[in-house]
């Protein structure tokens, strides 16, 4: 009974409706995409600005300096947290990028290979986002041990 199913599962068939939804969440994967792949590129643009700024202003930041942190030190710490944010949305826009445009072509095409090599993008998108949404929740538990303790 279980191979059958299985086999019943392989042999499914793209239907009009199916193919519309694909074909829709498609589209909204490559704006997700190019929004994500804008937004990395703001992140670093801000970070470098960050730091620019507090390079600018370092002796208006000599209080910082009895806890050990220039201003130059903290506008480094900021270039590298946005950094780290754009790439992160970067590689996420990519995937995504990725994926709408290969079910996309798999549709047209009628390529499953193409088709499935789309899902993987996706997949690869979901992974990379809830393997960060662990992290955070990890995180943030950390944290909030660490102020109940």
């Amino acid at each position: 009974m279980d191979q059958n199913q299985n086999s019943s599962l392989f042999s499914m068939n793209l239907d009009a409706q199916n193919s519309y939804t694909l074909r829709s969440t498609a589209s909204w994967a490559k704006v997700l995409g190019v929004a994500s792949i804008i937004l990395a590129a703001l992140f670093i643009l801000l970070g470098i600005m960050v730091q620019q700024t507090m390079n600018n202003y370092e002796s208006g930041f000599r209080t910082y300096r009895s806890s050990g942190l220039s201003a130059s030190g903290i506008g480094a710490m900021g270039l590298a947290m946005y950094v780290i944010m754009g790439l992160i949305y970067g590689i996420s826009g990519v995937f995504a990028l990725n994926a709408g445009n290969k079910i996309n072509a798999g549709l047209k095409t009628n390529n499953m290979e193409t088709l499935n090599a789309g899902f993987a993008g996706a997949r690869n998108f979901f992974a990379l986002w809830a393997i960060l949404m662990i992290i955070s929740l990890l995180l943030i538990f950390i944290v909030l041990m660490g102020t109940m303790g």
